[in-house]
């Protein structure tokens, strides 16, 4: 399990980070190129816009594999724990149905555009649409986990 979680890290965490990098070097650039030398690059807005949109759904999954999304337990924390669990695995199991649904959707979305260019950067727009697939592929994941950490865990207490 410790392996799975670092190439979690590496493809949540360190992809991530490269894409802000990539995303603040190319916002200083167009800055830089604007308003000092008095002319703007065209291809920095886009890498720029593409890289957020990577580090937003690899963050969605991060989010999903830490549980740290935003919840409504208000009503929920009041219930026995039993009752908890049970809800939690109902959620669980209708978010993990809709991300499987999205799943084909998604990647015939990315098969359909990865031969469209980007205008300014010339690059695949598949290289954009892929972070959709992935991204959910890996909340798949991580929401099988955690169902089957909950249904764990529920089983160790009965015992």
């Amino acid at each position: 399990m410790k392996i799975l979680e670092r190439v979690f890290d590496l493809i949540e965490q360190g992809l991530g980070v490269l894409l802000l990098l990539v995303m603040f070097i190319s916002v200083l650039v167009q800055i830089f190129f604007r308003y000092v030398l008095k002319s703007p690059l065209t291809w920095t807005e886009e890498a720029s816009r593409y890289s957020f949109i990577w580090i937003v759904l690899l963050g969605a999954a991060f989010a999903v594999r830490k549980k740290e999304h935003v919840v409504m337990e208000v009503l929920v924390k009041h219930f026995p724990t039993s009752l908890q669990r049970y809800i939690s695995l109902v959620l669980n199991t209708i978010i993990l149905i809709s991300l499987i649904y999205l799943l084909p959707i998604s990647w015939k979305f990315f098969w359909f555009m990865k031969g469209v260019s980007a205008p300014t950067l010339k690059i695949s727009w598949g290289f954009l649409f892929f972070s959709a697939p992935l991204s959910i592929a890996l909340m798949i994941l991580h929401t099988f986990i955690g169902l089957f950490t909950t249904i764990g865990s529920g089983e160790r207490k009965e015992s």
